[in-house]
């Protein structure tokens, strides 16, 4: 599935689901909502931080297209993330 995909498409994936089945994402993201961004256009949105990626780590690293990190309640970081250096 692409970046950007239909509810139709959504739903016709998870036609061979019942209603009870648990959906889980990979790589520890934990949904929070969906938000309405525009007449015909909603995004999923997840708890954790979305961290900016330099143009010259991207430039380096086609591959990585988003980073995410999350923090205790406290502030502290939950998790620590290792990049790569330049």
């Amino acid at each position: 599935m692409s970046q950007t995909f239909t509810v139709g498409e959504l739903r016709d994936c998870l036609s061979a689901y019942n209603d009870d089945f648990e959906l889980k994402f990979d790589g520890g993201l934990s949904f929070y909502r969906i938000k309405t961004r525009d007449q015909n256009l909603a995004v999923l949105e997840f708890n954790e931080i979305q961290a900016s990626l330099s143009a010259r780590f991207k430039k380096k690293f086609p591959e990585v297209k988003v980073a995410f990190c999350a923090f205790e309640s406290d502030g502290s970081l939950w998790q620590a993330v290792n990049v790569p250096e330049l």
